[in-house]
C-alpha cells in the first residue's frame, strides 16, 4: 500500500532558485570545480568579533534557556531606537516580534493577516520567497510586472475583491532600485482606498547610497497597515546567525506573536544578545560596509557596460547588479556556470519581468570579483 500524500501545498511549491543554485555550487566545488559564486544572498562579510563577543558573554551567562516568544526587551527596544533613527516612526517595543531571519519575519506576517484564499499582490520583478510564503500562509500570490518603476494602473488592474495585502520590497532584490517618495505615496493611497494591508521589505535599506529612502508606516494612514520585515543578517554580516524582526501597528503582535510560541517558540537569546551589539555598532559598521558594496558596485557596472551584449545602470543600494542581456537569460546563466565557472542567477527566477536580465551578487570575494568581470569581458554574451 502506497505512503499517504505530501500535502499538496509542497507538491506544488517550486524549491528556492537561490538555495538551488547554492547547492548546485558547492558540489561542483565538492567535484573539484573552483567556481565562483555571484549567485548568493549572503554578503560574504565576517562578523564583528564584538558582535560575537557579544553572544559569547550572553551564553557564559546563562543566556542557554528559553526566551519570550515576543523577543527579549533590550533588543526590542534597540530596535524601536533604530526604527526611529531611520524612519522617524516610533514604535512601542511591544509591537515588535523577533524572529529567525527576514523570511520568517515575512511568513508571521503574512500568517497573521491572510485567510485561505486571501490574494496578495507581488511586484515582479521579487524576491523568490514572496510567492512561496504567501502558498504556505494559504494565499494565492498574484505576480504584478513592474520593472522600472512602481505601476499604480498595473496594481489596479490585478486588484480582486479576494485582494487583501500587496508585498513591497524597497530597495528591491534583484534590481537594486529604491521606491521614490511619490511611489511609496501611491503605494499608501492604493492600499487606503481598497483597505489593503502593507507587507514592507526593507531589509537592504542600511545599504542605500545616495538615494533619498521612503517609508510607508511614516504616514498615518500607512503606518494602521503596514508589516514591516527586516534583518540584521545583509547589514551586519549575520546571515547564519538567523536573526530579524517585524515590526506592526498597535495591538497585531499580541495575534502574530502565537505563531512564534507554536512553531519556533524564540529566538535563542544569545543570539538576540549579539543583535542588541550589532545595533550598538550601527554607526561605525554601516558607513564601512556601504562604502565597500558601493565601490564594487560602480566598478562592476564600468566594466559590464563594456561587455558587448551587456547593458546595465548603477543601482540605488545593495550588492546585486541585474543587467539586461541579448539572449535567453536561462541559457546565458547556464553557459556562464558550464564554461565560465561563473554561478549567476537568470532574472526570470525573480518573475517573468525579469526576463532578458542576471541577476549577479558582488558579494563573493574581491579576487574572485575581478577574475569573474575579466573572464565576462574576454567571452562576452
Amino acid at each position: 500500500m502506497a505512503a499517504p500524500a505530501v500535502a499538496g501545498r509542497f507538491q506544488s511549491l517550486k524549491p528556492s532558485a537561490t538555495v538551488e543554485m547554492s547547492e548546485r555550487v558547492r558540489q561542483a566545488r565538492a567535484q573539484g570545480r573552483e567556481v565562483i559564486a555571484m549567485n548568493s544572498g549572503d554578503p560574504n562579510l565576517d562578523t564583528d568579533p564584538r558582535i560575537i563577543e557579544a553572544a559569547h558573554r550572553a551564553m557564559l551567562s546563562g543566556a542557554t534557556h528559553y526566551g519570550s516568544s515576543i523577543g527579549e526587551r533590550p533588543l526590542r527596544e534597540a530596535i524601536a531606537r533604530r526604527e526611529l533613527q531611520r524612519s522617524e516612526v516610533a514604535y512601542d517595543p511591544e509591537d515588535i516580534i523577533v524572529t529567525p531571519g527576514g523570511k520568517f519575519a515575512l511568513l508571521s506576517a503574512l500568517m497573521g493577516i491572510i485567510e485561505p484564499g486571501d490574494e496578495v499582490l507581488i511586484p515582479q520583478p521579487g524576491w523568490v520567497s514572496y510567492g512561496p510564503c504567501v502558498r504556505l500562509a494559504g494565499g494565492e500570490a498574484v505576480p504584478v510586472r513592474m520593472l522600472d518603476t512602481f505601476d499604480v494602473d498595473a496594481i489596479n488592474a490585478a486588484l480582486t475583491p479576494a485582494t487583501r495585502a500587496i508585498i513591497v520590497n524597497s530597495p528591491v532584490n534583484p534590481t537594486g532600485r529604491v521606491l521614490t517618495p511619490a511611489e511609496i505615496e501611491a503605494l499608501v493611497a492604493v492600499a487606503e482606498k481598497h483597505n489593503l494591508w502593507i507587507i514592507y521589505d526593507q531589509v537592504y535599506t542600511d545599504l542605500v547610497y545616495d538615494a533619498t529612502v521612503a517609508f510607508p508606516q511614516a504616514t498615518a494612514s500607512g503606518y494602521a497597515r503596514t508589516l514591516v520585515v527586516d534583518s540584521l543578517s545583509k547589514s551586519f554580516g549575520m546571515t547564519g546567525w538567523r536573526l530579524g524582526f517585524l515590526a506592526m501597528p498597535p495591538g497585531l503582535a499580541k495575534f502574530v506573536v502565537k505563531f512564534i510560541q507554536h512553531s519556533i517558540y524564540c529566538v535563542p537569546p544569545f543570539i538576540q544578545a549579539a543583535g542588541s551589539r550589532a545595533l550598538e555598532l550601527a554607526p561605525e559598521l554601516l558607513p564601512r560596509y556601504r562604502a565597500l558594496f558601493n565601490e564594487r558596485v560602480l566598478r562592476a557596472t564600468a566594466a559590464l557596460n563594456g561587455v558587448d551584449g551587456v547593458s546595465i545602470t548603477v543601482p540605488d543600494a545593495g550588492f546585486f547588479l541585474f543587467p539586461k542581456v541579448d539572449g535567453d537569460e536561462v541559457s546565458i546563466a547556464r553557459a556562464w556556470l558550464e564554461q565560465l565557472n561563473i554561478a549567476v542567477l537568470p532574472g526570470t527566477a525573480f518573475g517573468n519581468a525579469g526576463a532578458g536580465h542576471l541577476r549577479m551578487s558582488l558579494s563573493c570575494p574581491e579576487a574572485d570579483l575581478e577574475v569573474a568581470l575579466q573572464r565576462i569581458a574576454d567571452a562576452g554574451i
